[in-house]
């Protein structure tokens, strides 16, 4: 380390000052890569085709335009029955989470697990926060299956491409299609277990801000009705979820002038049913969203589902001078004075049995509605209301365009899956057809991208030239030879892992696999062995990224939605990672070998 260049103490400054400042949560991860970027740039370290290289690098608008794909497939419900048979009715962690970790690990070692962890991630938070369970317990778990399941394969991840690739270049054979199964197989199973019977032990119980709100929140009756093309038609109430949605209770159904009170968990919905409900607002806009069951408003008619760019959902609470107070919502033609559908009323936590357009009004209700994007601006300052709120996230998915939103996935995951096309082109096709045909509209697409997450991404391109350009990196490398040359082939082979697995978790997966492959080839040639075990090892190593959230894209992705600290990570990817490293380490030498070349 003596000889180091005054660049790379410099970069080793500023690298070890941003892993304090993100440890400490001084500033948000974006704000702290950017600022280690600029502090780069600035210092001539790098130039600026290195520091904006990952603001225009594919893999980073792919990111960009999956967050849009994801958008679209929530907006249309398309993947509402997929994330039903993934996640399941039941609530017990440790079987949603072997439903969840198992097929995400499958689908990794054919599709890139970047895309698998920017479209499920969403998902995956809607279902926690709407069955009242911390994110926070199930987005860790679903990166680290994804990065496990991408190592069966030559495809499931570009690290194993590029790795394959340097070994074409120097003169070896290429990975075959599915030799790196021999580890990435053993390694993603023990991985998954651990994870199902240890690792979520680890972590954090953090609620989100979104349900620390959902636990204060007032609470309605609701009604609706189960419209003729509803897919719960002929289920039990268990069998449809009815019974397990947190903070709602079903009261009664509605059968062609017949009560059933209480509802049974055996009871079937039948066409024309009408649900009678009681709880927070959260959960009774999120069961609306369920296609085939629609509000019953104050006219005692099922609202039909609206073109969710014109109809939004708010919440009013009524004034001491309004001309509601003491009348009916039918008496007062509420629909025709606001333009308005009431679908539920909050009442200081009373229970209202009666039909919402014969509750007399008071002052204070609070009305839940229906009505154009408008409507705020029309009415804020009234002096009808105390208060006018729009509900985010409130509209109900376009479920008229979810078949074509999902043939547009599944063509899209082909095309990546072939390679008939580019990975980004195929996305950004996706992206049009998604835009052009109405299946989200522009407004949305703009707000579903995390800017948060692609200046994370991005900037860590332009820091890990910094530590290569440097000479930080190649100093770290040279090393280890020096420390581990009178070893056994096997314990400098562990020691090669260790380096690439530290040299992920500070650059990125990519630029360890480059870094460490020569070092790999190198001490190879000088013990006089196969150089095939090494290049799997590195191939391995820098994808096995646990610790920090900074050595691979999935886990960023899942850092800003889950709550997590920069600690959690270091709290289950540790244990991970040495596990990884055992079955890797047994494996390698015993399907490979050790031989003399």
């Amino acid at each position: 380390m003596s000889g180091l260049p005054p660049e790379a103490w410099f970069t080793l400054v500023v690298l070890v000052a941003m892993f304090i400042t993100l440890i400490r949560e001084v500033l948000p991860p974006d704000a702290i890569l950017f600022t280690a970027l600029v502090v780069l740039w600035g210092a001539g370290v790098i130039g600026i085709d290195e520091a904006v290289a990952g603001f225009s690098n594919a893999g980073v608008l792919t990111v960009a335009l999956l967050f849009i794909v994801a958008a679209a497939m929530q907006e249309t419900g398309a993947l509402q029955g997929l994330n039903r048979v993934m996640l399941g009715r039941h609530l017990d962690r440790k079987r949603v989470l072997a439903r969840l970790l198992f097929p995400t690990a499958g689908l990794s070692a054919f599709l890139n697990n970047t895309p698998i962890v920017a479209m499920f991630a969403p998902a995956v938070r809607d279902w926690a926060l709407k069955n009242n369970r911390p994110p926070s317990k199930f987005l860790i778990p679903l990166s680290y299956a994804a990065i496990l399941g991408g190592t069966c394969t030559l495809i499931g991840t570009s690290t194993n491409l590029v790795v394959s690739g340097l070994l074409t270049a120097s003169g070896h054979e290429p990975f075959g299609m599915f030799e790196l199964t021999a580890v990435g197989l053993p390694a993603t199973l023990v991985g998954v277990l651990f994870l199902l019977l240890v690792g979520r032990h680890l972590l954090p119980d953090r609620r989100t801000p979104d349900q620390t709100a959902r636990a204060a929140s007032r609470e309605y009756g609701v009604t609706l009705e189960v419209a003729p093309d509803c897919p719960l038609i002929g289920q039990s109430i268990e069998q449809a979820g009815l019974r397990s949605l947190q903070g709602l209770f079903l009261v009664a159904i509605e059968r062609q002038r017949r009560r059933i009170a209480p509802v049974r968990p055996s009871n079937r919905l039948r066409a024309g049913d009408r649900l009678v409900l009681f709880g927070v607002a959260d959960t009774v806009v999120e069961l609306q969203k369920t296609r085939g069951l629609l509000p019953v408003s104050a006219d005692d008619l099922p609202e039909p589902p609206p073109d969710t760019r014109d109809r939004r959902i708010y919440e009013v609470v009524l004034s001491d001078t309004s001309p509601l107070v003491g009348k009916t919502l039918r008496s007062a033609n509420f629909r025709r004075r606001y333009d308005a559908a009431v679908i539920a009323i909050h009442r200081g936590g009373q229970r209202l049995d009666q039909k919402l357009g014969e509750v007399v009004l008071r002052t204070g209700d609070t009305l839940m509605l229906e009505a154009s994007p408008g409507f705020r601006s029309a009415w804020a300052d009234s002096t009808d209301f105390y208060l006018v709120a729009q509900l985010p996230d409130a509209q109900r998915p376009r479920h008229g365009f979810a078949r074509l939103a999902f043939l547009t996935l599944v063509a899209m995951v082909v095309a990546m899956g072939t390679g008939v096309v580019h990975t980004l082109l195929a996305v950004a096709i996706a992206v049009v057809i998604l835009i052009q045909f109405r299946c989200i509209g522009l407004p949305a697409a703009r707000r579903a991208v995390d800017l948060s997450v692609l200046v994370v991404i991005a900037s860590s391109f332009g820091i890990a030239a910094a530590v290569l350009r440097s000479g930080l990196a190649d100093a770290f490398a040279g090393g280890l030879l020096g420390l581990f040359g009178e070893f056994p082939p096997w314990v400098i082979l562990a020691a090669l892992y260790l380096l690439t697995v530290a040299m992920t978790e500070t650059l990125s997966n990519n630029a360890a696999a480059a870094l460490a492959f020569p070092l790999a080839m190198a001490t190879a040639e000088q013990l006089a062995v196969d150089p095939r075990p090494w290049a799997v090892v590195v191939a391995i190593a820098a994808s096995m990224s646990f610790i920090t959230p900074l050595g691979y894209q999935t886990n960023l992705i899942v850092y800003g939605p889950g709550g997590y600290r920069f600690t959690d990570y270091l709290r289950v990817g540790i244990p991970m990672a040495l596990i990884v490293f055992v079955v890797t380490m047994v494996v390698v030498p015993i399907v490979w070998g050790l031989h003399p070349a």
